[in-house]
């Protein structure tokens, strides 16, 4: 099997070198990798750059010093794993740069949804960092967008006509990328499962607590793949975990609290006990209601570039709509009071730098809320953490809020039974408006359910691993491991003789062979979409059902010990008790 690694984002090591490792492990299996890197093709703007924090109108010299890590990171992999390839700048020729500058000359803001060659609509696959990266929900670009979006096409452009050509030579049967939403990353799969040649992405895992340690490597790309293990979830939904699997979850979400990554977006959570009801002004015999909104740039993003797949039309149009309709019902039942969490990425955040058309239309339509209702905006800088324990329900749109705060046995509403990236069925849904409020006045009556952390805790276990490839043997890598000054110290020094220090190191330490490497060749060599398809239920790691639930009371302690870690405010939670199994709910 010859397998085609498109790969021109090397400057970002910690994506390159596990796309490399799974390129070694292919090899190493006997198969033939061809390791295609970028040449400076993209030097007028790329993802390593927005990573870095260098913008398509950076200085030339600022743009350089990416590229010269780029390339110094792709000598390093190419040299140490015998990787074989050319750069995207020696396949191109001047009639490329010729075909693509009389396409851009040609250009304007209305060709963007119909510019197509090869069946491919190049157009709308441009825009796919640029709607993220300025949070748009529509193709009214500004004149600075437009130009941003110019420099996206061009190297989009770059990368399907590079990639049609490297097809014709080379005829691969597989290719693969990391990240297949890039926009040049997009361009060239498509192009090759327009030609019948199946077409991988590789990402690391949403495990927090060892996110680098796993890698999703599946078909198409995330939107795809989710759908895909969604849809595979029943067949392990009743598979009881073990210790160990359960335990891994419990890692992620004490880590999501500390929000130390930049994919967690709610700010760590207070030492103490946050007063939620004095903060507000909820009165004590009032039942909380947190409605948890979500970002819509994701969102938005795949449906202009056509990733994001057809769902059923869920109950509220937009999360607009939704919200008004939920304020409408509140406002007529004043033993409840709602707390409207807007999402932190809708604003300037540690990885967006703007606010997001969407939080502009919020704030005009939470001017006017009635008594028993207010806003938690993200300047508010209130954790998620510090409301969980006083609330009675949360409401969601398709946050990933909905199964964190189900793994603490907490009741979730939804408006849509396929809107989430995750299986609905961990919360509860109204699929008619009816339905949708019957189901949150069941909710309230039901409380707290050991059974929701259950079915939540089985699903983190599949999808932070069962559904993704481990390659910690060979790539331990922990992003935020407390390291002690003396530490600190002599990594600085080692940084500033070697640059390449870290690249280094992670090229010693990897193993001979990977424990992954041969689940890695039959996921390509067996065309699967995922991972859960080779897998029978019946043979993977599990428990009895009693040992399940013995373990979940430890994982629930310890879930309970990480949020409330001071001894005298426990016993002032109401939360902490039951997940320590003290009390039990009416």
């Amino acid at each position: 099997m010859k397998v085609l690694f498109f790969s021109p984002h090397a400057a970002t090591w910690i994506h390159a070198f596990p796309e490399a490792l799974v390129a070694d492990a292919l090899m190493k299996q006997g198969h033939d990798v061809i390791y295609i890197t970028c040449g400076r093709t993209f030097n007028r703007f790329c993802v390593p750059m927005t990573a870095s924090g260098v913008a398509f109108d950076s200085t030339d010299e600022a743009r350089a010093r990416i590229c010269e890590r780029c390339e110094r990171n792709a000598r390093l992999l190419q040299d140490e794993l015998q990787l074989q390839g050319q750069t995207l700048s020696d396949i191109l020729t001047p009639s490329d740069y010729e075909e693509t500058n009389a396409i851009l000359a040609g250009m304007s803001p209305k060709d963007i949804t119909t510019l197509a060659r090869d069946g491919i609509e190049l157009g709308r696959v441009a825009l796919y960092q640029l709607v993220l990266r300025n949070k748009r929900n529509d193709l009214d670009l500004s004149e600075r967008e437009w130009r941003e979006y110019l420099v996206e096409l061009k190297h989009t452009i770059y990368a399907w006509l590079a990639v049609r050509r490297l097809l014709d030579i080379h005829r691969p049967d597989r290719i693969v990328v990391y990240n297949g939403l890039y926009s040049v990353n997009r361009a060239a799969t498509l192009l090759a499962e327009a030609r019948g040649i199946p077409s991988y992405f590789l990402h690391a895992g949403s495990n927090l607590s060892n996110r680098l340690q796993s890698l999703m490597i599946a078909r198409s790309d995330t939107f795809v793949y989710l759908s895909k293990i969604i849809a595979d979830w029943r067949r392990f939904a009743d598979v009881p975990c073990s210790h160990h699997l359960l335990s891994q979850v419990t890692d992620h979400f004490i880590e999501t609290t500390r929000a130390r990554s930049v994919f967690a977006y709610s700010k760590e959570r207070s030492h103490g006990l946050f007063d939620v009801r004095s903060h507000f002004g909820i009165g004590q015999d009032q039942k909380i209601i947190i409605a948890a909104m979500s970002s819509n740039d994701e969102e938005a993003a795949g449906l202009l570039v056509g990733a994001q797949p057809p769902r059923r039309p869920p109950v509220f149009p937009t999360q607009i709509e939704w919200i008004r309709a939920v304020l409408d019902f509140i406002a007529a039942r004043p033993e409840l009071f709602l707390i409207i969490r807007v999402h932190p990425r809708e604003f300037p955040n540690r990885r967006e730098g703007v606010t997001s058309q969407h939080a502009q239309q919020l704030q005009q339509s939470l001017l006017s809320l009635p008594p028993n209702a207010r806003v938690n905006w993200p300047a508010d800088n209130i954790s998620l953490y510090d409301l969980v324990d006083q609330a009675d329900l949360f409401l969601n749109a398709w946050s990933s809020v909905g199964k964190d705060v189900a793994l603490l046995g907490m009741p979730v509403v939804l408006y849509g039974d396929d809107l989430t990236g995750y299986p609905a069925e961990l919360n509860r849904v109204g699929t008619t408006l009816e339905d949708y409020f019957s189901e949150i006045d069941g909710a309230l009556a039901e409380g707290w359910n050991f059974d929701y952390a259950r079915r939540a805790y089985r699903w983190n276990v599949y999808e932070f691993v069962r559904c993704t490839v481990f390659i910690g043997d060979s790539y331990p890598e922990l992003e935020h491991i407390s390291r002690s000054v003396p530490r600190k110290v002599i990594d600085r020094i080692q940084s500033r003789l070697d640059p390449d220090f870290r690249q280094h190191r992670d090229l010693k330490r990897r193993l001979p062979h990977m424990q992954a490497e041969k689940q890695i060749d039959e996921i390509l060599t067996t065309k699967a979409c995922c991972l859960p398809e080779l897998m029978d239920p019946e043979q993977v790691e599990q428990a009895s059902f009693d040992e399940e639930t013995a373990a979940l009371r430890v994982e629930l302690k310890r879930l309970a010990d990480a949020l409330f870690p001071a001894p005298e405010f426990r016993k002032l939670s109401r939360l902490y008790g039951r997940l320590v199994g003290e009390v039990v709910p009416s």
